[in-house]
């Protein structure tokens, strides 16, 4: 099978996501080998869709003519921490060193006790760092509600001045801030930088304004209003779901004429 048709073929963007309709035998003997797989990660012209096909690779089954030991090898070899390739993150956020790391483990006794002891004290920690945390979350979703509470306030105190379309403002703002949250919690859990990238603008522009009103009316109030107004909040909110840090995306070489 050529390199171009293997690219033309839309691949999963990470091992969970990997057919689950067809027999693992004949999924087995029709995929590339890792091999041939990890080659084309490696070739100077390699693209994304190499990396989503080398995890998918790495999450089905061994061939039944492919040695134990030998896949065994390949997979710590990808472990190791100064082999770049591992690094590398695929469509879906997961690295490579990670599916590597699953499919030793899959692998059973004994290959599965191959695995490096700083990577299995370490599995624990690195699920936490990936992906939303439940205390973002209620962090987040806590925040909102306070804010929507605090814009209630302001629309009293704009209908009390009589502030042209005073229920529009307060309700537009609100609208806005609660779909930006959802959008940024959305973009956290599906591991979206794009969609985190979008709501961490309107997420900091919201910290700012609260900010804003609150220095003049702590002035005014001898410090209480900084403590009744939620710009603490937004601010945390604005810090815990800032956008993760952009994985080494490979650069697509052109093609050559």
């Amino acid at each position: 099978m050529s390199q171009q048709a293997l690219r033309s073929e839309p691949l999963p963007s990470s091992v969970d996501e990997a057919p689950a309709n067809v027999p693992e035998s004949i999924a087995a003997e029709s995929s590339p080998p890792l091999t041939f797989l990890l080659e084309e990660v490696r070739s100077p012209g390699m693209v994304r869709a190499d990396i989503d096909a080398l995890i998918v690779g790495l999450g089905r089954p061994p061939a039944p003519d492919e040695a134990p030991r030998e896949r065994a090898d390949l997979l710590l070899g990808l472990l190791d921490r100064s082999n770049p390739v591992g690094d590398y993150a695929g469509s879906g956020g997961m690295k490579v060193r990670h599916a590597a790391k699953e499919a030793l483990i899959a692998m059973g006794y004994p290959y599965a006790m191959e695995l490096p002891p700083e990577l299995v004290e370490a599995k624990g920690a690195d699920n936490r760092a990936e992906g939303l945390t439940a205390g973002n979350a209620t962090l987040a979703v806590a925040s909102a509600l306070y804010q929507s509470a605090a814009m209630v306030t302001v629309w009293f105190l704009l209908e009390y001045f009589r502030m042209p379309a005073a229920a529009e403002v307060t309700f537009g703002i609100g609208s806005v801030l609660w779909i930006f949250t959802v959008l940024s919690l959305m973009g956290h859990h599906s591991r979206s930088r794009d969609m985190q990238s979008i709501a961490s603008v309107v997420l900091w522009a919201a910290a700012v304004l609260w900010i804003l009103v609150a220095l003049p009316l702590a002035v005014f109030t001898y410090g209480v209003a900084l403590i009744f107004i939620p710009w603490h909040l937004a601010l945390w909110t604005a810090i815990s779901l800032r956008p993760e840090a952009e994985e080494e995306a490979p650069k697509k070489r052109a093609p050559s004429p």
